[in-house]
C-alpha cells in the first residue's frame, strides 16, 4: 500500500491466490490486482480461482498453460490438433486465449515461438472447446504444488 500511496507503482498483480486469499486482500486493504498467475491448463482448469478473479475483475494470467508439454500427449488434444492442422499446444493456447486467460507461452525455440504468434487468425468451435474443458481432472490434474497447502518458509 506504501509504494502505492506514494505513486510508485499503479497497479499490483498476484501470483498462486486462492479465492479466499484474494478476497482478503481486497477486503482488508480495498486494492484489487489486475492479474492473479495461476496454474491453469486443460487438465487443471482452475475454475474457482478463475470466477473468484473474474468477480473481482481480476486477469487471470496461466501459468504452465500447456502443463509442461502434457497436452502433445493428450489423445483428444491430438485429435483436434489433427482437425484444425495445428499442433496439439498451439490448440491449448488457443484454448486459453478464446477463456479469456492471459499465456506467455514459453519456449527456447525460434520455429515454436513463431508458431506461437499463429493464434490469432483462427479459433476453435464451441464443441471443440467443449472437448477440452472436458479433459479437466479438478484437483488431480494439478502439476504444480496446490498454494493452499504448499510450505514456501524453509524449516
Amino acid at each position: 500500500m506504501a509504494l502505492r500511496a506514494e505513486g510508485r507503482t499503479r497497479s499490483i498483480g498476484v501470483s498462486n491466490f486462492q479465492p479466499s486469499h484474494l478476497d482478503e486482500i481486497v477486503s482488508k486493504t480495498g486494492v484489487v490486482p489486475v492479474v492473479n498467475r495461476v496454474e491453469v491448463h486443460p487438465f487443471f482448469a482452475n475454475s474457482d480461482v478463475r470466477a473468484t478473479n473474474a468477480r473481482h475483475g481480476v486477469l487471470t494470467e496461466a501459468w504452465s498453460p500447456i502443463a509442461q508439454g502434457k497436452v502433445n500427449d493428450d489423445d483428444v488434444m491430438g485429435e483436434l490438433a489433427a482437425l484444425v492442422g495445428k499442433s496439439p499446444a498451439r490448440v491449448a493456447l488457443r484454448w486459453h486465449i478464446q477463456r479469456g486467460d492471459i499465456v506467455f507461452p514459453k519456449s527456447m525455440h525460434r520455429e515454436r515461438m513463431q508458431q506461437n504468434f499463429d493464434l490469432f487468425d483462427w479459433s476453435l468451435t464451441d464443441a471443440q472447446m467443449s472437448s477440452i474443458d472436458e479433459l479437466d481432472l479438478g484437483p488431480a490434474g494439478r502439476i504444480g504444488p496446490d498454494p493452499d497447502v504448499f510450505d514456501w518458509i524453509p524449516s
